[in-house]
C-alpha cells in the first residue's frame, strides 16, 4: 500500500481557521484515549441488544406516560401513571396495558393527554385514559389511499388523515378531521401534498405549509373564511415550516432566503417576517423549538453543529437548560414539557451510552429523575465505550467540513486502523450519536471516521448544495480522503491500514474510493451500494419506491434544487464514465458486498453485476439477504450484515470477530457468495 506524505502535508497546511482551539481538542481526546485501560472483548451481539423498555412519551398533561415493553416474544403497548400520590408509599402509579401485541401500531397522545391514537396499516384505533378503553373507529379505504397523517395538539379532540384520489388527470388530496367516535369532515383539498398545519382547537385550519408549482417550493399559507393568503415562500432545498402560532401572530423554522434554518415570527401588521433567533456558532440549522407555556411567545431552541445545544429566550429559560445541561454532560437531550411547562421528558443521547436514557426534569426544583433505569440498564459500561469527537478539517478547495471521529482506548493511535463510515442519501447527515455498529468497530481497536461531506444536510443550503452533482472521481470523494488525512496527521491513523464502509450512497463512496484509490484501502464493505449512481436515479424516477416520498417533489425536481444537474446528458455520461461500476475489471481491493434482494432503490441485480464484471483475482464476496429491502430488519439480518463488516476488519486488521451463532452461520451458508481475495469464515 502507498504512503500518503503528500496528502498529510496537505491537510497539515489546510486547518480551519479556528485549528488552534480545534487542535487542543483533538490532542486532548488523543491523549485521554490512549491513556485508558484497554477494555475488554464484547460480543457482537452485545453491541445489538435493545432495550427492554422503549418508545417512552409524556402525555402533555404531565400525567401519563406512554411506552414499550419487550417481552422477548412480543412488543406490548403500556402506559403508567407518573405520580400515586403519597397514600400509596411508592414512586410512581399504576400501570395498564393497552395492547397485548403493538408491532405495527404507532402511538400518539391527544393534545390534552385524554386519549392515545393508535393508527396500523388497516384503520386507527383510540385508547382512553379515563375508562381504560380501546377500541377500532376508522377502517382506511384503500381504493381513496386513506392513510393516518398526524395530530395537533391544538385541536385535542381530534387526528388527522389523508386521502389521494385521481382526479381530471391529476391527484387531489384532501385532509380529514376524525373524531374519538369515528366522525370525519374534510379541512382541506389541495392539488399538491401539504407537509404540515396548525390547527384551531375545533379543529379548524389556520396555517399550512405544502407543496406548490412546478418546481415544488414550499409555501406558508394563512387561511380564513376558506381563502389562503401566502407569507411564505422557500425554494428547494429550503424549508419553512410553521411551529406554533398565538392571535395573529405565527413562528416558523425557516430559511426564507436564508443559508440557516432560523426561528422567524411573522409580524401581520407589517406583512414582514423577523428572524428572532439562529445558531451563534453560525453552522447549524435550527433543529427545535419549546415555546412558552401560554403559547404566547418562544421559550428554548435547539441547534446541532456538533451536539444538539438548547439557547434559552430569557435568563430564566437559560438557567434551566444549563442545570439540565450540568447534570447530563455532552449528551445531546431532546425535551418534550408538559403543557403547564412545569415538567419535561427528556431524552437523552450520547455515543458512548449503549441506551438513550430518560428522565423527568421538575423545573422549579431543578431535579431529575431517572426513568425505567433498570430496564434500559447498560450492559456495556459508558468508561468502555467511545466519546464522539467532533472533527473539522478543509478539503481542497478550501470549504470548512464537519464530521466524527470514534478513538478506541488503551491503543496507540498512530498505529491503529482507521475506518471512514460514510451516511447514505447523499442529502442526509451522521449526527455523532449512539450507533451500536460504531462502537463495535472502535471495541475491535479501530477509529471510526463519520465524515458530513458535502452535500450533507443539517448545515444550511451552501452546504446542502455544494456538490452540484460532483459524485464521481472528485468532491465529495475529496472530502472524505482529506478528511482521513487530516486525522492521520494528528495522530490519528495508521496510513497504512485505512478502509471505508457505507449503506445505500455510503455504499457507492465506499465503491468510489476503492476504485479511484486502488491502492490505499485495506478493504470495502459497501451494502445497499448504487454501482452507477446516474443509473440508480433513473431507476428511481421511473420505478418509484421507497426511495422518495409518494407526496414530495419527483427526482426531476428534487435532484437540481440540491444542485445536482440530473437533467444534463453530460452528467450522466461523467457519472457513467467515473462509476465503480466502469472500472470493476480493474479493482484491486478486497470487497465486502451486502445487497436486499427486496431492494427497491438498489437493484440486486447491480451488485450481481459488479462483482462478475470485477477482476476476477479480486471478485467480491456478495451477501444477499433473501428478507431484506433496502435495509436489513429482523435481527438476524442486523446481525448478518455486521458480522460481514466486522469479518472483513479481522481479516484485513485483526481486531477479532466473535464466531456466528449456529443460526447466522446457516443464514452465511445460505446467502454468502465467497469472493476472489475476499475471505469470508
Amino acid at each position: 500500500m502507498l504512503h500518503h506524505m503528500l496528502w498529510l502535508v496537505l491537510a497539515v497546511a489546510t486547518l480551519p481557521a479556528y485549528a488552534s482551539e480545534h487542535d487542543a481538542a483533538l490532542s486532548a481526546a488523543r491523549k485521554a484515549a490512549e491513556t485508558a485501560p484497554r477494555p475488554p472483548h464484547f460480543s457482537r451481539s452485545a453491541f445489538l441488544e435493545d432495550a427492554g423498555v422503549r418508545g417512552i412519551a409524556m402525555s402533555p398533561d404531565g400525567k401519563w406516560l406512554a411506552f414499550r415493553r419487550d417481552t422477548g416474544h412480543r412488543l406490548e403497548l403500556w402506559i403508567r401513571e407518573i405520580e400515586a400520590g403519597p397514600e400509596h408509599g411508592h414512586k410512581h402509579g399504576k400501570a395498564h396495558r393497552v395492547i397485548a401485541d403493538s408491532e405495527g401500531t404507532a402511538a400518539y397522545w391527544s393534545g390534552d393527554g385524554a386519549r392515545l391514537w393508535l393508527p396500523d396499516e388497516n384503520g386507527l384505533g383510540v385508547f382512553d385514559i379515563a375508562t381504560k378503553t380501546g377500541r377500532r373507529i376508522f377502517r382506511y379505504d384503500e381504493s381513496r389511499q386513506q392513510a393516518f397523517w398526524r395530530v395537533d395538539p391544538n385541536a385535542p379532540g381530534i387526528a388527522l388523515l389523508r386521502e389521494k384520489v385521481p382526479e381530471g388527470g391529476a391527484w387531489l388530496y384532501r385532509y380529514l378531521a376524525i373524531d374519538a367516535a369515528g366522525r370525519t369532515r374534510v379541512i382541506a383539498e389541495t392539488r399538491l401534498a401539504l407537509q404540515s398545519v396548525l390547527l384551531d382547537a375545533d379543529g379548524s385550519l389556520r396555517y399550512a405549509a405544502g407543496y406548490d408549482g412546478e418546481a415544488f417550493d414550499t409555501v406558508i399559507w394563512k387561511t380564513a373564511d376558506g381563502k389562503k393568503r401566502e407569507l411564505m415562500r422557500c425554494p428547494l432545498p429550503q424549508r419553512c415550516r410553521p411551529v406554533a402560532w398565538s392571535g395573529d401572530t405565527v413562528w416558523a423554522l425557516a430559511h426564507n432566503g436564508e443559508d440557516l434554518v432560523s426561528l422567524q415570527k411573522y409580524d401581520a401588521e407589517t406583512r414582514q417576517w423577523q428572524t428572532l433567533h439562529k445558531d451563534p456558532r453560525g453552522l447549524s440549522d435550527a433543529v427545535s423549538i419549546l415555546m412558552q407555556p401560554d403559547g404566547k411567545d418562544w421559550y428554548a431552541m435547539a441547534y446541532r453543529p456538533d451536539r444538539v445545544e438548547w439557547h434559552g429566550r430569557t435568563a430564566q429559560a437559560d438557567a434551566a437548560l444549563a442545570a439540565l445541561e450540568a447534570m447530563l454532560p455532552d449528551a445531546s437531550l431532546d425535551i418534550s414539557p408538559a403543557n403547564d411547562g412545569k415538567r419535561w421528558l427528556v431524552q437523552a443521547t450520547k455515543s458512548g451510552w449503549q441506551y438513550d436514557r430518560f428522565f423527568l426534569f421538575d423545573v422549579a426544583t431543578e431535579s431529575l429523575r431517572e426513568l425505567f433505569a433498570a430496564e434500559r440498564h447498560s450492559k456495556l459500561p459508558e468508561s468502555q465505550l467511545a466519546g464522539m469527537l467532533p472533527v473539522h478539517w478543509r478539503s481542497r478547495d478550501g470549504m470548512v467540513l464537519h464530521g466524527y471521529a470514534f478513538l478506541p482506548k488503551g491503543v496507540p493511535l498512530e498505529t491503529a486502523p482507521i475506518i471512514a463510515f460514510m451516511h447514505g442519501g447523499p442529502f442526509a447527515r451522521s449526527n455523532g450519536g449512539r450507533d451500536p455498529g460504531t462502537q463495535l468497530m472502535v471495541n475491535r481497536g479501530y477509529i471510526v471516521f463519520k465524515p458530513n461531506f458535502r452535500a450533507s444536510v443539517g448545515y444550511g443550503v451552501t452546504y446542502a448544495t455544494a456538490a452540484r452533482g460532483n459524485f464521481g472521481r472528485t468532491g465529495v470523494l475529496d472530502d472524505i480522503i482529506t478528511g482521513l488525512d487530516y486525522l492521520i496527521a494528528n495522530g490519528m491513523g495508521d496510513p497504512e491500514q485505512q478502509a471505508v464502509a457505507g449503506h445505500s450512497f455510503g455504499g457507492y463512496a465506499s465503491l468510489l474510493a476503492v476504485t479511484h484509490y486502488p491502492d490505499r484501502f485495506a478493504f470495502a464493505v459497501p451494502s445497499a451500494a448504487p454501482v452507477n449512481i446516474a443509473w440508480t436515479m433513473k431507476d428511481i424516477a421511473v420505478e418509484g419506491g421507497s426511495a422518495l416520498s409518494a407526496d414530495g417533489p419527483p427526482i426531476e425536481a428534487l435532484l437540481p434544487g440540491f444542485g445536482m444537474p440530473y437533467g444534463d446528458p453530460a452528467w450522466h455520461e461523467r457519472m457513467q464514465r467515473e462509476s465503480p461500476l466502469a472500472h470493476a475489471a480493474r479493482l484491486r481491493t478486497p470487497v465486502y458486498l451486502w445487497a436486499g434482494a427486496k431492494d427497491d432503490r438498489v437493484a440486486v441485480e447491480s451488485l450481481a453485476r459488479y462483482a462478475a464484471e470485477a477482476n476476477p483475482e479480486f471478485r467480491p464476496a456478495l451477501l444477499i439477504d433473501p428478507g431484506a429491502g433496502h435495509s436489513p430488519r429482523e435481527r438476524l439480518n442486523v446481525e448478518a450484515l455486521a458480522w460481514l463488516i466486522e469479518n472483513a476488519a479481522n481479516e484485513h486488521f485483526g481486531g477479532g470477530v466473535t464466531p456466528p451463532s449456529p443460526q447466522l452461520q446457516a443464514f452465511l451458508k445460505r446467502n454468502l457468495r465467497a469472493g476472489g481475495t475476499a475471505p469470508v469464515r
